[in-house]
């Protein structure tokens, strides 16, 4: 039902815009100077005030905030309301200042409930050993934000976990530290889907016997209680899986590897040891073998690799890892690698890559491969030698 309704509203902003542009508004320049002729068409109808707010949410423009922040307080709409936030933090994350804002709900916000409207969480994008920042924040009336900031590993569990009261602006400068610092940007979630898994991850580093966490449920009882209910990946609220599934994607998923934040994935050594070894006894095998064979047998061992990464704990690590990408692109702005990355998720939690290739994983395998081979080369050129010379 909840991919459904996403499915549908992207859909209202796709024909929202093409209303716009039969009327002469240029939606493809995000430029500043489009911001008054945008603010001209709100209130029309529905799917347009979707997409000049969508519109409004890529011109890094303080006008274009003015104007949100403006319909934001004239709105009940819900969507139109949701909408409106996702612009917003879009623009602040450019540096832009975003107002703080009173939750709907303030008033039983300040009694301690947790509420969706009063609620937000945002993540960042997963590194190469599958470790992701997770914020979630509770808005108070008059004592600013109450916030849990973790470091969770999709493998250790929950690394670190602190708690701060801070002021919206705050906020905003050390999500644009992250940004300037790492060049990742902290984008908006479900809370509940932060919640759940920052509940998962210290249940992980509990059961290794991590310690350091004792704070835990003190920190979260600030904004909420009960035990999290296991739900569906948000990232398919918004993204159809089935159309993302169309046409190449295994062929073109191989340019998910060209986004910044693949550059440095690296698969852990001990998924790909075992093939590591593989790959040293086929060239030190005794075995005559033409360019032709060698490449058919580095090849097969590569297939091996992927789909024993699709088997398994790894699967289910590897699909939330890029489920987690595919919902950082699609808010970064990459909706088609945000599809790809959907597209990959979906076919590694199946269990089996399949009969075709998934160019994506072939290639994470390859690099990894290279990576740690290098590494090899380099520690047996660093080893001292034991023969002495005359």
């Amino acid at each position: 039902m909840r991919v459904a309704k996403a499915k549908s509203q992207e859909k209202e902003i796709k024909k929202g815009l093409e209303a716009l542009r039969e009327i002469g508004v240029a939606v493809d320049n995000a430029s500043p100077s489009l911001v008054p002729q945008l603010q001209q068409q709100l209130g029309r109808e529905p799917q347009t005030d979707l997409a000049v707010v969508w519109m409004l949410g890529k011109i890094a423009d303080q006008a274009a905030v003015d104007v949100l922040v403006q319909l934001e307080r004239e709105t009940r709409d819900k969507a139109l309301k949701k909408e409106i936030r996702r612009s917003l933090f879009k623009l602040g994350q450019k540096g832009l200042h975003v107002p703080d804002s009173q939750p709907a709900a303030a008033s039983t916000a300040a009694l301690g409930s947790w509420t969706s409207a009063g609620v937000e969480a945002y993540m960042s994008a997963v590194d190469g050993a599958g470790g992701r920042l997770l914020w979630i924040v509770k808005p108070q009336a008059g004592q600013g934000l109450h916030t849990i900031q973790a470091m969770v590993s999709d493998r250790e569990g929950l690394l670190r976990i602190g708690g701060a009261r801070i002021r919206r602006k705050e906020m905003r400068d050390m999500f644009r530290e992250i940004k300037e610092k790492h060049g990742i940007s902290m984008v908006p979630v479900s809370w509940e889907y932060a919640d759940e898994t920052i509940c998962a991850a210290y249940e992980t580093a509990k059961a290794q016997g991590r310690s350091g966490l004792e704070n835990f449920h003190e920190l979260r009882a600030v904004i909420g209680v009960g035990k999290p209910k296991p739900q569906d990946h948000p990232v398919y609220r918004q993204i159809n899986v089935d159309s993302a599934r169309d046409g190449d994607w295994r062929e073109q998923s191989r340019r998910l590897l060209e986004e910044p934040e693949f550059r440095y994935w690296v698969l852990e050594e001990d998924w790909v040891s075992p093939y590591l070894s593989q790959l040293e006894d086929a060239k030190s095998s005794r075995l005559v073998l033409n360019a032709v064979q060698k490449e058919e047998r580095f090849a097969g061992i590569v297939r091996d690799a992927v789909k024993a990464l699709c088997a398994g704990e790894l699967g289910r690590v590897l699909q939330r890892r890029m489920e987690d990408m595919a919902l950082y692109l699609l808010e970064t702005g990459r909706e088609e690698s945000a599809k790809l990355s959907a597209a990959v998720a979906v076919q590694t939690g199946s269990g089996d890559p399949g009969p075709l290739d998934i160019s994506f994983l072939t290639g994470l395998v390859q690099k990894s491969f290279a990576f740690y081979l290098s590494q090899q080369k380099t520690k047996q050129t660093e080893e001292p030698s034991l023969i002495v010379r005359p």
